[in-house]
């Protein structure tokens, strides 16, 4: 059941002087920006505002890496540059690799392979790459800054260590040659900002999948990634590179409209593919090939990878229900059938339907691989670390971990877990708030306030498109629309202005249909959209929550809680 709160007790009237610019500064007090110059940066981004020391960036570390680089160069000695298999970590590899390519550097990147070498730099990658490459210099990028031990190992082996990394430092820092490091921007980001310390220039070419690596890596679009965005999406726009054009036309994208939306839903799980499934090296041909028919092929390649995922994960998804017999505190569910690379995918997706912390564990001979994802409030990775006895390992965030555990221990595990989250979790960390900017009647939809919205652009995590709530709309028109007839097609009527007629569209919505009549009043949450339906260009209510006007006499009518909750 959601709670509905509204943020901001702002009450918007078009006929009031600045009643716009008051609306988008409520917005954004929801977002924790009051300051005018904040809000003057916000609304106005610039490259040049990007601040090395406000990013906690360590000069001394740039400098070392560059003066390690340079004597790389010139010497010709071999370099490896060692990514994540995320879009993220593939992004930062192929900037790595472009630049010092570009400079004549004797450069490799090598992508690890998720189920032979596991994540991060390895024992075993790193005598892989010595057997092949014999490299004098390793970058790794979006990983290595808790690799204490493998890169001690690696200095052993006479090779030096460049890491360049986002995630939280650890009690004992790694003793790498340089260490480039901060914790508010992708990795993608710190290795845009860093080849452009070592060139000595801004180099605007990189930020259109520097933009593709934030979105996808679920980094809050506030201050430099926002900055980073904004400019990264009018490079994509008009994008020269030969595998993101041909990624983008497979997708069935159109250069000039590719938003955020575009980047985290389409794009992004193409690049993800290759890592999940098979090799993620495939993704980083793609950025850096220089051959048309190339980037054609490995595009077509990923599309036909991400349909297989798609495939796995819906029948995964449908596992996973099977095994739910009750809605514990707490989601476990295992399973030999579960692919090791989408586990964390499965994990997100019941967290989205059943609003509470899921595990997810791929059973295999000897250990168990297992991904988990919360909800806010809930710290899933302390939550697991009760259990740290036997456990092999395990790591992650609040929100989001993973783990080893011998298969001989899983049945424990979960027991404890499932114990652990009774004690830990309570019922009304349970409840999902809806978090609502302000109250918006739909009569006061139209095209200024759409146009003044949308200076609010690049949307995603820290900047989420606004919510607006509406009280007792009338219902005019109904419909079931979809392959599926699964979603809901309205016009509604304004409770100020019954003249203004507004069409709206709620996804997932249809277990209301039965309930609706001509005349029945909906509270809704909305977003405003744009439609372009046809060739016609219109706008539209995008309805994200829905309920019967309470005290209504429809409102008995209508008390299914169903997997998009209509309710209040």
């Amino acid at each position: 059941m959601h709670n509905w709160q509204i943020q901001s007790p702002y009450h918007y009237n078009p006929e009031k002087k600045d009643s716009l610019e008051n609306l988008i500064k409520s917005i954004l007090k929801n977002r924790g920006i009051t300051k005018e110059e904040d809000i003057e940066s916000f609304l106005h981004p610039d490259l040049k505002n990007i601040n090395l020391s406000k990013l906690k960036i360590n000069l001394r570390e740039m400098d070392k890496a560059v003066i390690r680089i340079k004597k790389a160069v010139k010497n010709r000695e071999s370099i490896i540059v060692y990514t994540d298999y995320d879009v993220d970590g593939i992004v930062s590899g192929a900037i790595i690799w472009e630049t010092l390519y570009k400079q004549g550097a004797n450069i490799m990147p090598y992508v690890p392979n998720r189920f032979s070498d596991g994540y991060g730099l390895s024992k075993k990658a790193i005598n892989k790459v010595r057997k092949k490459f014999n490299p004098s210099l390793i970058f790794t990028v979006d990983h290595g800054i808790t690799a204490v031990n493998e890169i001690s190992y690696a200095r052993k082996m006479g090779i030096d260590t460049i890491v360049i990394d986002h995630h939280l430092i650890p009690a004992k820092n790694p003793n790498a040659h340089a260490l480039i490091h901060s914790t508010m921007l992708t990795a993608a980001g710190l290795t845009w900002i860093f080849v452009n310390y070592l060139t000595s220039k801004t180099n605007e070419k990189f930020l259109d999948i520097v933009a593709l690596a934030t979105v996808a890596d679920m980094i809050p679009l506030i201050n430099e990634n926002r900055i980073l965005v904004t400019f990264g999406l009018e490079q994509i726009n008009k994008t020269r590179r030969l595998g993101l054009n041909s990624l983008i036309e497979s997708s069935g994208l159109a250069k000039g409209e590719i938003d955020t939306f575009s980047l985290s839903h389409i794009l992004a799980p193409r690049l993800n593919a290759s890592g999940r499934m098979e090799d993620g090296l495939d993704s980083l041909r793609l950025l850096c090939t220089k051959d048309k028919d190339r980037a054609d092929e490995l595009a077509q390649k990923l599309n036909s990878v991400n349909r297989s995922r798609q495939l796995l994960t819906k029948d995964s998804l449908d596992l996973a229900h099977s095994k739910i017999k009750k809605t514990e505190n707490l989601i476990f569910v295992e399973s030999e059938n579960f692919h090791q690379g989408i586990i964390g995918l499965i994990a997100g997706k019941l967290v989205e339907k059943y609003n509470r912390p899921a595990i997810v564990v791929s059973i295999n001979s000897i250990f168990c691989k297992a991904s988990a994802r919360s909800v806010k409030g809930i710290n899933i990775v302390e939550l697991i670390k009760t259990s740290s006895a036997i456990l092999v390992d395990v790591g992650g965030h609040p929100m989001a971990a993973g783990f080893t555990v011998r298969k001989s221990n899983l049945k424990k595990l979960k027991e404890n877990l499932l114990s652990a989250s009774q004690k830990i979790i309570k019922i009304d960390d349970l409840v999902e708030k809806k978090l609502v900017d302000l109250e918006l009647d739909i009569a006061f939809v139209n095209e200024d306030l759409y146009r003044k919205i949308s200076s609010l652009v690049p949307f995603g995590q820290g900047n989420p498109q606004p919510l607006f709530v509406s009280y007792k709309n009338t219902v005019v028109d109904f419909s079931l629309v979809g392959r599926e007839k699964n979603h809901l097609k309205l016009t509604l009527a304004s409770a100020k202005n019954p003249e203004k007629l507004v069409s709206a569209i709620a996804f997932n919505f249809s277990a209301l249909f039965p309930s609706l009549d001509l005349g029945t009043p909906l509270d809704i949450i909305y977003q405003i959209e744009k439609d372009n339906w046809h060739g016609l260009s219109r706008l539209i209510l995008k309805l994200k929550d829905v309920r019967l006007t309470a005290n209504s006499s429809y409102e008995k009518n209508y008390s299914v809680n169903h997997g998009n909750p209509a309710s209040g």
